[in-house]
């Protein structure tokens, strides 16, 4: 069986490679003979490799390791009602292939996972991976869910999604393993196990379809069987503003996402038609996208809907920061690609004289590199990461070993 060392070093090696047996056992915290053991497993079952060497201080130059990108695949999809996002990425977590396809709309879940089976036999097929080697698809969708059986638990985007079976059916359409896993959550293990953060503990405020938060506390990410342990976007901000689907009245949700920003551009038919708007729920996204891109060329009333969403947002951004004392947060989400600069400017105010941390070190809020796919990514290292990938680590662990759910 795999031990927690084995977990640890992969991770280790996928953040920090190539790094040396010496500088493993000094991060993991472990004897080198317990690193020398777990690497000649890891080693033997060609997950990871040798690929070079560094000279040391003394002694003769240390040998350095890698992961072995081609030991293993996976496939992340990113799905909302407004758009998918689909990657294919290799054992390392380098993206192969990535795609941006139309949301579920308001199809019934057969026909959207049908059709999203047939676009990712497409795109494997693209990346040249080998069939055999891919060992499962992270589906990552918004919160609540039950990730032990694989279910949305509310009815959205309609009343078919609640409690519909999406991972094992994906899983029969596929012949792969899928698991489920939020998409806040799924964000801050791709920002945490691609090194773009620098951080061991940071939070992460993702802007979709709607608001979601997740956070990663010593290295691991912070969750539960549920997937719904930063509803961040369901932290009522204004007693005064409409009631959320959630039921609480004024959430940052219906305050500051997408929705809420282009429901009042779309509400003035005369700025509606300005600025190409159609106001349909499935095109959510690409509507805030034409509003970002009409405040960056200096569009007044694009600025201001946007500027006073940032600032809601920001609110949002220092209560995270409170409840689990973090002095980093990072904005993500396809909503972000265009308008983060904006929010990152407000929610940095926000933290700078709000955040409880700034009175012992730096605060810092930035916007992820990769904020349209993040998500996808990290549903992708939820398979790659999988302790039930790592069951035998001397065994031919294909997707054959798997379960259909965690």
């Amino acid at each position: 069986m795999a031990t927690p060392t084995l977990a640890l070093v992969l991770d280790l090696i996928r953040t920090s490679g190539p790094v040396s047996r010496v500088e493993l056992a000094e991060r993991a915290g472990v004897t080198p003979a317990t690193i020398t053991n777990t690497v000649r497993d890891l080693l033997a079952a060609g997950l990871v490799r040798e690929t070079g060497r560094r000279p040391g201080a003394v002694g003769s130059p240390r040998r350095l390791l890698g992961l072995a990108p081609d030991a293993w695949y996976a496939v992340g999809v990113q799905l909302s009602r407004s758009t998918t996002t689909t990657v294919v990425t290799d054992f390392a977590g380098g993206q192969l292939a990535a795609s941006r396809s139309p949301g579920a709309g308001d199809d019934p879940p057969q026909v959207t996972l049908t059709a999203l089976a047939a676009h990712v036999e497409e795109l494997l097929t693209t990346a040249g991976v080998p069939r055999d080697r891919v060992l499962g698809l992270g589906l990552v969708t918004h919160g609540p869910q039950d990730r032990e059986r694989g279910m949305i638990l509310t009815a959205q985007p309609t009343i078919a999604w609640q409690r519909f079976p999406l991972t094992s059916t994906l899983a029969e359409l596929l012949d792969l393993p899928v698991l489920l896993e939020n998409d806040a959550t799924a964000a801050a293990v791709s920002e945490r196990w691609t090194g773009s953060v620098g951080a061991e503990s940071f939070g992460v405020v993702w802007v979709g379809g709607g608001i979601g938060g997740g956070v990663v506390l010593g290295g691991e990410s912070f969750g539960g069987a549920t997937a719904n342990p930063v509803e961040i976007g369901h932290v009522p901000l204004d007693p005064a503003a409409k009631v959320c689907a959630c039921g609480n009245r004024g959430c940052a949700e219906v305050t500051a996402g997408p929705a809420a920003v282009v429901g009042q551009a779309a509400a003035d038919p005369r700025e509606r038609v300005r600025l190409g708007l159609s106001g349909r729920p499935e095109d959510t996204l690409v509507d805030f996208e034409r509003l970002a891109v009409a405040a960056a060329d200096g569009d007044g009333r694009a600025t201001a809907l946007l500027r006073k969403s940032a600032d809601r947002l920001g609110d949002a951004v220092v209560t995270l920061m409170n409840l689990f004392d973090l002095d980093t947060v990072v904005l993500s989400g396809p909503a972000l690609v265009t308008a983060g600069p904006l929010y990152v400017e407000a929610a940095t105010r926000a933290a700078g004289r709000g955040a409880l941390a700034r009175l012992l070190r730096p605060v810092r809020v930035m916007v992820s590199p990769d904020a349209e796919v993040a998500a996808a990514v990290g549903g992708a290292l939820v398979v790659l990461r999988s302790p039930l990938v790592l069951a035998d680590p001397l065994a031919d662990v294909g997707r054959r070993a798997w379960p259909l759910t965690h």
